[in-house]
């Protein structure tokens, strides 16, 4: 539903392509060694290193936008639960990856869900988001962060997916793995070749990611329906990306974020633009111009 109405980049690249300093980039337009989160983790990284006193949730609600972050915010937020950083009416952030058994910080209180299939996270994720939209006045424009834990590892798909990918064929590029890696960096020519125990969890991570995305992809439908039901989906920009790539066995990685390859950098990008016909386009985009994007859209 998407697809044709999205404007598609080819060439989509993160900055950093690990989880915390993408998302400090993506919320706020700068690169890392601006935000100074580095890493996912203390003492160059994390929730705690970040400076959220100006970031496009509080550039939006100055304009009077009514601002959500539903699922996961930045790694370590525990270690700040229940703190809601500024600009966010509606806070609903995962201590940690969200499948079964995890923590939300909902509007300031900590609550724990556990193991039934209600709890599962994008089950409880998305009904938020809807409700978040569902709840705003129709008079007021709106901005939601929906950012559920699928596909990461371990990607722990929904019950009724279970085993839909389970013969699809094995990922195979000619980077898988490779043999001969004489032309490579000597850290690179260092890393042993993949052996056969990681090779066989390889393949099973990827086949649990693609199916752990496809409750994810149906909450989409969903987030899709409701602002069709509440008359904003010819108003509203929606923008699709990862926080970054990941190998599944390629240049001898595995499940590996931070490599200096286009695995681990390219990601998919499409933003969908009310009243534009989609396409492909060529030109280079990066996580550190989705804020400005937003801003340049909104005028704030």
């Amino acid at each position: 539903r998407l697809g044709p109405e999205s404007i598609k980049f080819n060439n989509a690249f993160i900055t950093t392509p690990v989880c915390c300093p993408s998302r400090a980039s993506i919320l706020t337009g700068q690169y890392a060694h601006n935000t100074g989160v580095w890493q996912n983790n203390l003492p160059k990284g994390g929730a705690t290193v970040f400076n959220d006193s100006s970031t496009i949730a509080t550039w939006l609600k100055q304009r009077g936008y009514r601002t959500a972050l539903i699922g996961k915010y930045l790694n370590g937020y525990n270690s700040l639960a229940p703190y809601i950083p500024p600009g966010w009416d509606r806070w609903f952030a995962t201590h940690a990856l969200a499948y079964y058994n995890y923590v939300v910080t909902d509007n300031g209180v900590n609550k724990n869900f556990g193991t039934g299939a209600s709890n599962y996270g994008v089950t409880v994720l998305e009904q938020r988001a809807i409700n978040f939209i569902k709840n705003t006045p129709a008079t007021q424009p709106l901005f939601l962060y929906y950012a559920p834990s699928n596909p990461h590892s371990p990607a722990t798909p929904a019950p009724s997916d279970i085993g839909l990918y389970s013969s699809i064929p094995n990922w195979r590029p000619p980077s898988y793995n490779e043999a001969d890696v004489s032309d490579k960096p000597l850290w690179i020519r260092n890393t042993p070749p993949l052996n056969s125990t990681q090779i066989a969890k390889g393949d099973s991570l990827r086949r649990s990611q693609l199916e752990s995305l496809q409750s994810f992809d149906r909450s989409i439908g969903k987030i899709l329906d409701e602002l069709t039901s509440t008359g904003r989906i010819n108003n509203t920009l929606i923008i699709f990306i990862g926080d970054n790539g990941l190998t599944w066995g390629e240049h001898r990685f595995h499940d590996t974020k931070g490599c200096p390859y286009e695995e681990c950098i390219r990601v998919p990008l499409w933003i969908r633009v009310p009243g534009q016909i989609g396409r492909n386009e060529s030109a280079l985009a990066l996580n550190i111009d989705l804020a400005p994007t937003i801003v340049a859209y909104t005028g704030v």
